[in-house]
């Protein structure tokens, strides 16, 4: 008998441990603990101020989000991983935030090499994974189910250039058919060049030059002259800043205008570019993910400039909206399994504004995940309608010009330099 009583202690103590570990659960999904995001960004070393400036965005987000209560009343906290731009810290810190800080979902990275590697940490752990910022393309062939890219690939980068010119022709009525590539020879001045060849034949364009240079060169003149002698409608071009800087110089030097100059933002649109060429480059143009004076998302930027004394750049606006894709994801899941938070990714559809929450501030007005092929290439679960704008130079500061529905100022054509 003292058996059997004691046998049915354990049973009902096993039963209790069993239902307090469903009230538990219970308690985690609907409750008031906080749904984790863990953030990995070079916090510390080289690359620090690039990740203090993503993480501005990250937390404007979450801030906002809290304020509205949460993800169906649980808080959002955020938990930095310092990768210090490192890719073997980059692994341990996303095995950390997994399996000790209990992280829901990862944002990251934007450094492309050490996004591969978190991504193949997420995949293992089934932990979504939403990268804001890394472009190289070949990030989205590996057929990882965890990993989405919200950013456009480089390669839509250039695809955006070439939607430009096509538009500014378009505009202007003044024909855009000869293209001259200007670019190092580095592995992302090679990407310009791939590219390019790619849809200069799908937008109907003929590249008449590639001229190439050594990174890090001292004279640009008969690089400069080739392009003159080649006489294209509009050159594109990737450069690092002092490149760029001699670049723009030796163009002055030559008095050489092309009508039309777009860049492929890198060195272009590094904040010392302006100063160094001021006065010789009025009218050149470059990508970039967003602009203070886009016609989205203004009142999002002032409050973002009263909080942190700068206003939003591309990188700070694009970590922003990753947070409410995050956001979304969850409250659709009903949960923060991971499993359910990677399909609410892969089938969630926002168009123009997030539920309950600011509009796309982004120069796009959807976020759908999906596949696509470039270059007869399979990517998977990237972002189908993201894209850039086109900045141009005018009165000594970059004025968005396109899209043209999302910009305020008329283009300069053709580019005066002055």
């Amino acid at each position: 008998m003292k058996k059997l009583l004691a046998v049915s202690a354990v049973l009902l103590l096993a039963a209790g441990m069993v239902f307090a570990g469903g009230s538990q659960e219970t308690t985690t999904e609907s409750g008031t603990e906080p749904i984790k995001i863990g953030a990995m960004y070079a916090l510390s070393g080289t690359n620090a101020a690039i990740g203090t400036n993503i993480m501005r965005g990250v937390d404007f987000a979450v801030e906002m989000i809290n304020e509205q209560g949460g993800v169906n009343g649980r808080p959002v906290e955020i938990v930095r991983g310092d990768t210090q731009g490192d890719p073997k810290v980059g692994r341990s810190v996303a095995e950390r935030l997994i399996t000790q800080d209990g992280v829901h979902a990862i944002l990251g990275c934007h450094q492309s090499t050490i996004t591969q590697i978190v991504a193949q940490v997420c995949e293992q752990y089934q932990i979504p994974e939403l990268t804001a910022i890394s472009t190289v393309d070949n990030l989205s062939t590996f057929g990882f189910k965890y990993f989405f890219r919200m950013c456009p690939m480089n390669s839509l980068y250039v695809e955006n250039q070439f939607m430009y010119l096509e538009d500014l022709a378009a505009q202007t009525g003044t024909p855009i058919k000869r293209i001259a590539i200007f670019a190092d020879n580095s592995n992302i001045g090679q990407e310009l060049i791939r590219c390019s060849r790619i849809y200069a034949e799908k937008y109907g364009m003929e590249i008449v030059a590639e001229i190439q240079y050594s990174s890090g060169a001292t004279d640009l003149t008969s690089e400069v002259l080739a392009l003159k002698a080649a006489n294209p409608d509009a050159v594109l071009c990737e450069s690092y800043i002092n490149d760029a800087i001699l670049f723009t110089k030796t163009l002055a030097e030559q008095g050489y205008k092309p009508p039309v100059v777009v860049a492929k933002a890198n060195g272009f649109a590094d904040p010392s570019y302006i100063p160094a060429t001021e006065g010789i480059s009025n009218g050149i143009a470059s990508v970039v993910e967003w602009n203070p004076d886009l016609t989205k998302g203004q009142d999002i930027n002032a409050k973002f400039k009263e909080k942190y004394g700068v206003d939003m750049n591309g990188h700070s606006a694009e970590s922003f909206t990753a947070v409410w894709i995050l956001k979304t994801a969850f409250e659709q899941a009903g949960t923060t399994d991971g499993p359910a938070v990677r399909d609410a990714l892969a089938s969630m559809d926002i168009q123009g504004s997030f539920p309950n929450g600011p509009q796309i501030i982004l120069p796009y007005d959807r976020i759908k995940f999906g596949d696509m092929e470039v270059d007869g290439v399979q990517h998977t679960q990237n972002n189908l309608y993201a894209s850039v704008a086109i900045a141009q130079i005018q009165d000594g500061e970059y004025k968005t010009v396109w899209p043209f529905e999302f910009s305020a100022t008329e283009v300069q054509y053709p580019a005066q330099y002055e």
